[in-house]
């Protein structure tokens, strides 16, 4: 493989992985958080539960980059 950017064939593969974490929608700002805070303050402990058992909210992507050992250049493949 050739660097794209000093036609150096130097180049490591790599797999790189991108997490990302879901974000809150309109509803949430505008009705959500009130129901969240008195979940808290009446239902503190089936809240914690439900906040330590409930899955997560995020995505994880794995894709290859190539890196140029001699620029630093890298691109995606």
């Amino acid at each position: 493989m050739v660097c794209k950017k000093c036609n150096s064939e130097n180049v490591q593969v790599q797999r790189v992985s991108v997490t990302k974490r879901k974000k809150k929608g309109i509803s949430y700002w505008l009705f959500g958080w009130f129901i969240d805070l008195m979940l808290w303050l009446f239902l503190t402990f089936p809240r914690l539960l439900i906040a330590i058992f409930a899955p997560k909210k995020t995505k994880t992507k794995i894709h290859s980059e190539a890196v140029c050992q001699d620029c630093g250049y890298s691109w995606k493949i």
